[in-house]
C-alpha cells in the first residue's frame, strides 16, 4: 500500500508511514504543490496511491466520481502536527488490522 499525503497535511506523515512499513510521498516532494485537488486525485489514482488529506468535502466529492481507486484517508479536523501523526498512525494500524475497533 502506498500513500500520497496532501499538501494540507504535514510532511512528517511520510515518516509515520515509513515507520509502519509503508511507502508514502508528500505532494510537495513530488513537484505537485499548488495543484488543484482534482489533479492530485488523478495523480493518486494513476499511481495507485491511497490519498491522505483533511479536505474532506472536496475529496469525498471527487472520489465519489472515481469508479476505482486505492483508497482515501481523511484526517479531520484540521489539527496540529503531533495530532496529525497520532491520527494517521491510528489509521495505519486500522488498515493493517481490520479487527481493531473503529478509530
Amino acid at each position: 500500500m502506498r500513500f500520497l499525503i496532501d499538501e494540507c497535511l504535514n510532511v512528517d506523515l511520510v515518516s509515520v508511514a515509513g515507520q509502519a512499513g509503508y511507502q508514502a510521498e508528500h505532494v510537495a516532494h513530488v513537484g505537485k504543490a499548488g495543484w488543484k485537488d482534482w489533479n492530485v486525485v488523478r495523480y493518486a489514482s494513476d499511481g495507485d496511491f491511497v490519498a491522505v488529506t483533511n479536505n474532506a468535502s472536496d475529496y469525498r466529492q471527487l472520489y465519489s466520481a472515481t469508479p476505482l481507486h486505492a483508497g482515501l484517508v481523511i484526517i479531520v479536523p484540521n489539527v496540529d502536527r503531533r495530532t496529525q501523526r497520532r491520527l494517521f498512525r491510528s489509521a495505519l494500524d486500522k488498515l493493517a488490522n481490520p479487527s481493531i475497533l473503529e478509530i
